[in-house]
């Protein structure tokens, strides 16, 4: 199952009122500490990957912080930001169907 179909399949049971029951809580308390866990560790290795190429004088120190993407990029980034954001909030707050 694809990413897309598992977050088509989680708002679907959302819009059911299936997406949670009380008892799983923990879980979802469970789920947010992991997920915190892994973005510290891409957080922590982005930034020793950035001083690694900065000591071996790939980059200068701050050129990844202090970088403008072009114009090519940037637009690239905003519309998988959109896109990864809107998945997310269709996940958590799935739109009401109309009958």
């Amino acid at each position: 199952m694809s990413d897309y179909d598992a977050g088509a399949a989680a708002s679907r049971a959302a819009r059911q009122g299936q997406m949670l029951r009380p008892q799983q809580l923990d879980d979802l308390g469970a789920t947010v500490l992991l997920l915190a866990r892994e973005l510290w560790v891409v957080k922590d290795r982005q930034r020793v990957l950035e001083a690694l190429l900065a000591d071996h004088g790939i980059i200068a120190p701050g050129a990844v912080a202090d970088h403008q993407p072009g114009p090519a990029l940037a637009a690239e980034l905003d519309a998988e930001r959109a896109r990864y954001t809107r998945a997310l909030m269709e996940t958590l707050s799935p739109p009401e169907e109309k009958g």
